[in-house]
This record gives structure tokens, C-alpha cells and sequence, in this order.
């Protein structure tokens, strides 16, 4: 057995070992006769306090497994795509079916067939993104994300500058402002850690987009207080294409921005 399990090792580069799926716990296993073999498996996975049930198949043809959670709240609990969260649990699942000492020499080879072909998908998407870093820079050219926005969104109505901000080489202990607008100087900062190749472009664009909806949408006084995120500029910055998935990643993300940047944390204009 001790060989069978060797055969089942999941590289390092994995995406298992970054997210945390939750505690395992697999039902009753029930075999399929006949020419097509295989076995479904029922699984419940505890996260954040929640049951999720799910299944998982594996059987000849083409794709050999399948998994499915029943309850479609799990995928809220990352910000990574289903697709991506199904792969990472498949790996999790079968690493404990594949534990099973009477599961058959057939499903044991489909199941190393799966992981095989699932690490060279894994390379493959670290190919791509390796020669997509070279287009990171232009990506948050901040002029041109400003020009890109105000062309499709305010109808080049807003005005103002844009530039990174600086830098603290500290880790901020309880909070992150993403952006800044000075309202007399028509002047938007953005913070220089959104830089960093794993935040999302999204969360970017929607940074930028944010601080031009307070000229667009600015502040009013009302009741005596002031009002800067009020129903018509949330309206607007609710028009952004990717505002969920911007928010949700940060959500789940913004602790990540509190440490500092190794990259270069001078003032630099956009």
C-alpha cells in the first residue's frame, strides 16, 4: 500500500495547499458493475461552521471523474473560480478514496490518470502566467485605466490627475485605504501595493474608478454631517463591470495588502 500511496502525491506547485477546503469526511462508497466499473462516493465538507454535501464519480470515459457540491453557498467561501475550487477538492477527495485498500486496480490507474493530467494543466497555466508578467506593467498604466474608464463610464467628464502614492515600508496593523481623492488639487492617489502582480486588474480598475465617481458624484451636506458615500455615488460605482468580483476578492484578500511591497515604494507619477 505504502507504494500505491506514493503514486497519489500532489506536487507542491498545487493550488491544494493554498486553499483551505475544509474537513473531509467521506460516506459510504457504491460500486458500479459491469463493463463501465466505477464508484460513487457521497462527502460532506465542514468549512466556516457549514456542512457542504457533495459526490464525487469515477468511471471510464471521458472525463474520467466527476465532482459536484449540492450546495452552491460553498464557492462563496473563496475567491477563486468554481472550476478552480472543484479541481482542488477533486485532488482532496480522491487522496482519501484512493486510501480505500479494496478499491480496484482500475480506478486506482483512472484515478492516477486524473492526477496526472491535472498537473500538466497546473503547468501548463504557470507557462501562461509567467509570459503574462511581462504585460503587467502596461496593465496598470494608471493613465491609461483612468482615460479607459472616463471614455466608458463618465463620458470624459471627469478631470483630474492621477499618480501613485507612497509607500510605508511597515505592516499596517487594522486597515488599508486603497485610494485617495483631493478634491481641490483634482488629484487621485492610489496606493503603489496594488502594483503587486497578485492583485487582480479588477481591483485596480475599480480603485481608480471609485475615487473618479467623488467628482463625479461629490459630496453634500446633509442633516449637518457630511455625506461622501451617498445613494448616488453608490449607484454609480455600482455601474463598474467587475465590481462584484473586485469586492469579493478584496473581502477575502485585503490582509494580504497590509504587509509592504518589495517592489519600488517611491512617489511615481502616473
Amino acid at each position: 500500500m505504502a507504494c500505491l500511496m506514493n503514486s497519489f502525491k500532489v506536487p507542491v506547485q498545487t493550488l491544494v495547499k493554498i486553499l483551505n477546503m475544509g474537513t473531509l469526511s467521506l460516506g459510504k462508497c457504491r460500486m458500479d458493475m459491469g463493463e463501465s466499473a466505477g464508484l460513487t462516493r457521497m462527502f460532506t465538507i465542514k468549512k466556516n461552521g457549514m456542512d457542504f454535501v457533495g459526490q464525487v464519480r469515477v468511471r471510464p470515459g471521458d472525463p474520467a471523474v466527476r465532482i459536484e457540491v449540492f450546495n452552491e453557498n460553498y464557492f462563496e467561501e473563496f475567491d477563486k473560480p468554481e472550476s478552480v475550487v472543484l479541481d482542488n477538492l477533486a485532488r482532496k477527495v480522491l487522496g482519501q478514496v484512493a486510501k480505500d485498500k479494496e478499491l480496484p486496480e482500475t480506478l486506482k490507474t483512472l484515478i492516477r490518470e486524473h492526477f496526472a493530467e491535472q498537473d500538466s494543466l497546473e503547468e501548463e497555466r504557470e507557462e501562461g502566467q509567467e509570459e503574462a508578467i511581462a504585460e503587467t506593467v502596461n496593465e496598470r498604466d494608471l493613465d491609461k485605466i483612468f482615460a479607459c474608464l472616463n471614455e466608458e463610464y463618465f463620458n470624459n467628464r471627469v478631470e483630474a490627475k492621477i499618480m501613485w502614492g507612497r509607500d510605508v515600508k511597515s505592516h499596517n496593523k487594522s486597515g488599508f485605504r486603497y485610494g485617495s481623492y483631493d478634491e481641490g488639487k483634482k488629484l487621485i492617489r492610489v496606493h503603489p501595493r496594488l502594483k503587486q502582480g497578485f492583485v487582480p486588474l479588477c481591483v485596480l480598475e475599480l480603485t481608480v474608478y471609485h475615487e473618479m465617481c467623488h467628482q463625479f458624484a461629490p459630496s453634500y451636506k446633509r442633516n449637518g454631517t457630511w455625506q461622501s458615500h451617498h445613494p448616488e455615488f453608490k449607484k454609480k460605482e455600482r455601474e463598474y463591470k467587475n465590481f462584484k468580483d473586485a469586492r469579493n476578492w478584496e473581502k477575502h484578500n485585503w490582509h494580504r495588502l497590509l504587509l509592504p511591497s518589495t517592489e519600488n515604494a517611491e512617489l511615481v507619477p502616473a
